[in-house]
């Protein structure tokens, strides 16, 4: 940056406007170590704008002099300490270096501090000076921050000390189980199990999940074993880390506990959910499924991949008196009732006939048009005259789809009130899907009484029948 260019920012960075201010601070993060120094000064201004611009603009000026610069305001009041944090971590690796004279300082808040950074920055050029203060520093959060950032590192040879932090302060002990969880080091899965012993239950339970996260079929009889010792939260974190494993036992109030894990926040915790509900058959979750996909925000790209998943799960049942019993209940969600619709389709479930012939009268279009796929997929003669009879709906889009159904059976029955119902037909898109479907019925016969056509029907009927016979001789 030119040098007039720069001092006329660093006086607008003192003047009475604030906009000015704020538009000093931003124009120098372009700036050169001539604008660090103003900026910081300027994180102390009383306009919250000037103050984010002068942090935005000190991440923009990577380096050691930045670093080095920002560092002292670790020791200032809580705003200025959270800001040096958020700049320093942007800086990424290029801070990791200074850092280290910071893990030596003589309060306690500042090492806790450069280690929260190391953690964050994931990188470190001297981790055995972290496992020095995990097993030397005179206050147990310092040691607690040691402990997992150097899980977040995956510093492995710090498994002994991180295996012997187990029975230090509690607070250093779940920092512990976090690192031993990332490093997933069967050397260390004896000193967890025998924490499920501890009298503590916030431990055992901290234990319990770092067992799950483990995935080790060695830890699979010992939680086992623990869920007919306890209950509540203990007993719903053992079965859930069980999942996590793929090894859900059938046990009492086992069904039931992966049920309200359905209600998670995590997505992650959901499907484990799903997939253990499935490996126990347990039928009386199909509907807190069914639930959760009439819930989903289609608007959301992440919705699709879960409502895919949801299904699939809900298939894996096949045709249960439960997923009947849903089409029938009127209180389903109207997303949801679209997805047992389909499943029931999907699964070609003849005892869901009768529902789905009911729900074919419903004032919602897109319930009847699934239900007429669905009946379309289902191989029964009692279908044909319900769809056939749904090719005079009042919803175009519904007639379509009736159409279509029809075309795909094929059954020649259909052929006189597919040609009767055409010579009403006023959509193209329509009309189409009523050629397609008598021409797959029997083209012959089709091409024979084309006569009896308007002549806008004709003109499309005489390209579909050219479009065949290209295709034909293609």
């Amino acid at each position: 940056m030119h040098t007039a260019r720069l001092k006329k920012l660093l006086r607008d960075l003192h003047d009475d406007d604030a906009s000015k201010r704020r538009s000093a601070a931003e124009a120098l993060s372009k700036g050169d170590e001539r604008a660090i120094y103003p900026l910081i000064k300027a994180l102390k201004d009383d306009n919250f704008g000037v103050q984010d611009a002068a942090m935005r603009s000190l991440m923009e000026i990577k380096g050691e002099t930045t670093v080095y610069m920002v560092m002292p305001l670790l020791r200032e009041n809580s705003f200025l300490r959270n800001t040096a944090i958020m700049i320093l971590s942007d800086m990424g690796k290029i801070a990791v270096p200074l850092l280290h004279v910071l893990l030596n300082d003589r309060d306690d808040d500042v090492r806790k501090f450069a280690l929260d950074l190391i953690y964050a920055i994931q990188y470190c050029g001297y981790p055995e000076k972290l496992v020095e203060m995990l097993t030397g520093d005179p206050n147990a959060n310092v040691r607690a921050s040691a402990a997992k950032t150097l899980g977040k590192l995956q510093y492995k040879k710090s498994i002994p000390q991180l295996i012997k932090a187990l029975s230090d302060d509690e607070w250093v002990c779940f920092s512990a189980l976090e690192a031993l969880s990332y490093l997933k080091d069967d050397s260390s899965m004896d000193s967890i199990i025998d924490l499920l012993k501890n009298p503590s239950e916030t431990i055992r339970v901290a234990a319990i999940e770092a067992l799950g996260k483990f995935s080790s079929s060695k830890a699979v009889p010992h939680l086992r074993d623990h869920i007919s010792k306890t209950d509540g939260f203990e007993k719903f974190t053992s079965i859930k880390s069980l999942a996590r494993m793929g090894s859900v036992p059938s046990m009492p109030g086992v069904a039931e506990a992966l049920i309200d894990m359905l209600k998670e926040d995590e997505w992650e915790d959901q499907l484990t959910a799903i997939n253990g509900l499935v490996s126990l058959k347990a039928e009386d979750a199909i509907n807190h499924m069914v639930d959760m996909a009439g819930s989903f925000d289609l608007s959301d790209p992440e919705s699709e991949e879960k409502l895919t998943a949801i299904k699939e799960a809900i298939q894996n049942f096949g045709c249960t008196a439960s997923l009947i019993e849903l089409l029938n209940d009127e209180s389903v969600k109207y997303r949801g009732k679209i997805v047992v619709i389909e499943i029931a389709g999907y699964l070609r479930c003849k005892n869901s006939v009768p529902a789905l012939i009911k729900l074919l009268k419903s004032d919602y279009r897109d319930v009847r048009r699934t239900s007429i796929k669905s009946l379309g997929q289902i191989e029964s003669d009692e279908v044909k005259e319900y769809l056939i009879e749904a090719i005079s709906d009042d919803d175009s889009h519904v007639r379509k789809t009736a159409v279509t159904a029809l075309g795909k059976i094929g059954d020649i029955t259909a052929f006189e009130p597919l040609m009767k119902m055409l010579q009403n037909e006023q959509f193209n898109d329509v009309i189409d899907e009523f050629i397609n479907a008598l021409m797959n019925i029997d083209a012959t016969l089709f091409l024979s009484r084309i006569g009896e056509l308007n002549e806008n029907i004709r003109k499309i009927a005489a390209r579909a029948s050219s479009e065949l016979n290209s295709e034909i001789t293609c």
